[in-house]
């Protein structure tokens, strides 16, 4: 199976945003879907809860997917990303991500059992005293601004970003902004640090500006994610949430890993590992690729233009009006253009590619053949006269960009990182799948 195929399927499926109301949390037979296991990898088990999971989000986007086909695809990724921290350990994709790696797996983890069980969850909180998760919080303790000017800073300051240091994170550890109790669980809390380390830039700036009232805010979705991961333990086991929560975990390490090694990025993209495969390509590299994929380099090597000059643009509206009503260009340009080429036609002659080109020939050089341009104001200087500037392209004629071209070396280099790139990501799927030991539990 493609890297870009089974990495995007699991990342939708981890990824939903549709809701799957209803759905049982029930399996055949009345057993519970996280008590099985559906593989194992060697030795490792993943579990039926996880595969039902994932293949009931899948199945909102696309009904007839099988569910072995989408436990291939977990077996797939969790193999791949076993690999993942060890691949490259110095040339890490780069990107930075809106919020800290453990909350954004949690996050799309609880949004997963949203989906699948939202139905089972919903009645779990009806039965809850006032039927509201407002019943879990215990207390809510007054913040005294002295804290939080301790925290955050006096208030009214300009902040572009913030980034609490150890000193005052530590304080906000001992700043309680929630207190509650899940159902046969132990007394628990939200600190001030819980909620600033769930944030991201934007959040920690609104966290800053109103610290007491965000917090609040905040802590109370804390709570209510910690409820959702309770219900589910209480009704699948803690093992088969872990599991499940791995998988999530897995999902985003791979997306890494193919955004490091090229699978769904542009030419113009980059990471770590591209940069260098790109810089190591050779010259003899480039010219094979060129003379195989010259089609790939094409480009407008001439054109034969025409063009004419007004001095307002509403003089420019009326000429464009006139040409699309049938108005002949040549005569046009001789009757109202005040170019000096006006009593040619507007006879640009032929512009090539490898000239200098002033604005009008690049302007040129970007319409398509046959067709009067939109008006155009030229770029003229603050003291200078304004004008406009219509273009017809009469004839074009194309090639190709040449070998020892900056824009060759360039392009060229690129495509082959990451042909590169990719072809190491296969050859990691294939090493990975054949070194280990698949056992599955269940009939295809």
């Amino acid at each position: 199976m493609a890297a870009r195929h089974f990495v995007a399927a699991v990342a939708a499926a981890l990824a939903g945003a549709c809701a799957v109301a209803g759905t049982s949390a029930t399996g055949a037979g009345g057993a519970s879907p996280g008590a099985a296991v559906a593989a194992r990898i060697d030795g490792a088990p993943v579990y039926t809860f996880t595969l039902d999971t994932i293949w009931q989000q899948r199945r909102v986007a696309k009904p007839s997917v099988q569910r072995r086909a989408v436990l291939d695809d977990i077996i797939e990724v969790r193999l791949l990303a076993a690999r993942a921290s060890d691949a490259a350990p110095k040339e890490q994709a780069g990107a930075t991500v809106a919020f800290a790696p453990e909350v954004m797996v949690e996050e799309r983890l609880v949004a997963a059992l949203r989906e699948v069980y939202g139905k089972d969850i919903d009645t779990a909180v009806k039965a809850l005293p006032g039927a509201s998760l407002e019943s879990l919080v215990t207390a809510q303790p007054p913040i005294q601004q002295p804290q939080l000017q301790a925290v955050f800073g006096r208030q009214g300051q300009l902040k572009l970003e913030i980034a609490l240091s150890s000193e005052q994170q530590s304080l906000a550890g001992k700043i309680d902004v929630l207190r509650y109790q899940l159902p046969g669980g132990e007394p628990a809390s939200v600190t001030l640090y819980d909620v600033y380390h769930r944030q991201n830039v934007q959040g920690r700036l609104a966290l800053s500006q109103q610290p007491a009232h965000v917090a609040a805010l905040q802590a109370r979705r804390i709570v209510a994610n910690a409820y959702v991961l309770h219900w589910a333990r209480q009704r699948f086991g803690a093992e088969a949430v872990a599991d499940l929560r791995k998988a999530i975990a897995d999902g985003e390490a791979v997306v890494a890993l193919q955004n490091l090694h090229g699978v769904g990025l542009d030419t113009d993209s980059g990471s770590p590992l591209l940069n260098r495969l790109s810089g190591e390509v050779s010259a003899q590299e480039i010219e094979d690729f060129y003379n195989r994929h010259k089609d790939l380099f094409a480009r407008i090597d001439r054109v034969r233009a025409r063009h004419i000059r007004v001095a307002d643009e509403g003089q420019a509206q009326r000429v464009v009006k006139a040409l699309q009503e049938g108005a002949a260009f040549v005569a046009t340009a001789r009757r109202m253009s005040r170019a000096g080429d006006a009593a040619k036609g507007g006879d640009l002659g032929w512009i090539s590619a490898d000239g200098s080109k002033d604005w009008l020939a690049s302007l040129a050089f970007s319409q398509p053949p046959g067709k009067p341009s939109a008006p155009v104001r030229a770029p003229v200087g603050p003291n200078e006269s304004a004008y406009w500037e219509i273009v017809l392209v009469e004839e074009q004629v194309h090639g190709a960009h040449p070998l020892q071209s900056e824009t060759v070396r360039y392009q060229a280099s690129r495509m082959i990182a990451l042909q590169k790139g990719r072809q190491q990501l296969g050859q990691m799927i294939e090493q990975s799948r054949r070194a280990a030991r698949i056992e599955i539990a269940e009939a295809p």
